[in-house]
């Protein structure tokens, strides 16, 4: 988990690289949380309505949601399905995301590649964002795109490198010096921040690196770049 210093665009806060060994087995979502899954959770009023910024419902991933709610869409789909539902950790999420890769990018060592696996900041943004740094390829994609638009990882697991921002359970800390290494979620910390990872629709190739991560965001805040997916807990 983490990367070396020698990896283009290390940040510290991925420092120091280490191994982690799962205690427990679980499940992860092939997809990010869609507006129809968080639509039906509002249909079963368990769960608050949120806008999509007029780009569309449906198979797009849910956006404007925050790290709290998202915790609800857990409890909720726990209760509805008599399974254990819950946000990844950031280990699980990492290692997920990979899909047993160790390069920056779950695909290799260049972000050329980016536009085949996932809705990054590319050149369709560019008229828009002439002045922002974006991947030379083009997605076809301005906004989010409906999930599984991409290719996948060796997991089968889409949309690990942008589209939208996924929250994890973790609370943010500086550096991995005294992470976990057992799998689980570090729940000590500054937890006034929490983490989100993956990049977005948005991003430039450093931030959808595997291995970024977020300098940690209020658990209260929404927007059209966040999202999740979730994590079930296996016997």
């Amino acid at each position: 988990m983490g990367s070396p210093s020698t990896e283009p665009d290390h940040n510290d806060n991925e420092s120091p690289q280490h191994a982690v060994t799962f205690a427990k087995p679980f499940a992860i979502g092939k997809y990010e949380v869609t507006f129809d899954e968080w639509d039906a959770c509002v249909a079963d009023k368990a769960c608050e309505a949120v806008g999509d910024d007029d780009w569309g419902r449906g198979r797009r991933p849910v956006i404007n949601v925050n790290f709290e709610m998202a915790v609800g869409y857990t409890r909720w789909l726990s209760k509805k399905t008599g399974q254990t539902y819950r946000l990844p950790s950031e280990a699980e999420w990492e290692y997920a995301a990979r899909g047993g890769s160790t390069t920056p990018w779950f695909w290799g060592d260049s972000s050329a590649k980016a536009c085949e696996f996932g809705n990054v900041g590319d050149q369709s943004l560019k008229t828009e964002h002439p002045d922002w740094t974006l991947h030379a390829c083009t997605d076809g994609v301005t906004k989010t795109a409906p999930v599984g638009s991409f290719k996948p990882n060796k997991f089968g697991l889409y949309d690990t490198a942008g589209n939208v921002w996924e929250w994890v359970q973790d609370c943010f800390n500086e550096t991995y010096k005294g992470a976990p290494t057992d799998g689980s979620a570090w729940e000590t910390g500054d937890c006034v921040r929490r983490l989100d990872r993956g990049g977005g629709w948005y991003n430039k190739p450093s931030a959808i690196r595997s291995a970024l991560r977020w300098a940690g965001d209020d658990p209260k805040r929404q927007n059209n770049t966040l999202g999740f997916r979730v994590v079930r807990t296996l016997p």
